[in-house]
């Protein structure tokens, strides 16, 4: 349900969706959207009350939506285009057939894969003197559906390494991932359900290798700890000593992987 709040000469509208819980939650969405979860029998007037005390965290939020959104990287398939790929910048090669039913994309280049089933990360081993860009065989130069197409290259390729890396860190938790599922997450790289489904953003296979190993062990630790509370990141750092660096390349480069 929707509510607008009203006070001097401000205006906050917002979605308000209640549900199980015991305190009042507001979360600003990637769009600059308001959205407040309360608890079932919580009063109105109490939850507006709330809304108004938050009002000056909500506004510089929304700010930092607005700035955020206008510094980010939009692919719009010139020539000085570039799409990113494990933490690096390739560029492309369109190839136009009409004949052809679907917009295909490989990466080309002969090159071993990043990661290897049972041992550590190795990372990128070129094994040829190719440079590697992305071949695009299409039949539209429709920019969306060139975008849509991507999408669906960097689902598979997101979920086929997530798995993967799953498998190798199982080894460091009692409680097995029950479900692994990519989709679109407008403000987080990853979620884990408390019936230990993660959802990973597929804009994953975007970052670096141990980046992306960063947000799989992240996700895992969840199992163990359901907040992020001090026990929860003794958890991390116990897998992943480094995962400071990871967090803060996450924050530096989020804004560049995009379609």
């Amino acid at each position: 349900m929707k509510y607008k709040l009203e006070f001097e000469k401000k205006i906050i509208e917002f979605e308000l969706i209640r549900r199980k819980r015991k305190t009042i939650c507001i979360k600003i969405e990637e769009s600059g959207k308001v959205v407040v979860s309360a608890p079932l029998k919580t009063s109105k007037d109490y939850i507006m009350l709330v809304v108004r005390k938050r009002s000056d965290w909500i506004f510089e939020k929304q700010k930092e939506m607005i700035q955020r959104n206008s510094k980010k990287t939009k692919r719009d398939f010139t020539p000085e285009s570039t799409f990113i790929y494990l933490g690096k910048e390739y560029s492309f090669k369109l190839i136009f057939d009409e004949k052809i039913k679907n917009i295909s994309i490989q990466l080309s280049g002969n090159f071993n894969n990043v990661y290897r089933n049972g041992e550590e990360l190795l990372g990128d081993i070129d094994i040829s003197n190719e440079e590697k860009c992305f071949i695009i065989h299409t039949n539209t130069m429709e920019i969306e559906k060139l975008r849509a197409a991507f999408e669906k290259w960097y689902r598979k390729e997101t979920l086929e390494i997530v798995t993967q890396r799953i498998g190798y860190y199982s080894k460091n938790f009692r409680d097995k991932v029950t479900g692994i599922r990519v989709k679109e997450q407008k403000r987080r790289w990853a979620s884990c359900t408390w019936k230990n489904v993660i959802l990973f953003n597929w804009r994953c296979s975007m970052a670096r290798p141990d980046v992306l190993d960063y947000i799989v062990v992240h996700e895992m630790c969840h199992m163990d700890h359901r907040n992020h509370s001090k026990d929860f990141w003794n958890r991390v750092h116990e897998i992943m000593p480094d995962y400071k660096e990871k967090h803060e390349w996450l924050k530096l480069n989020g804004l560049n992987m995009y379609l």
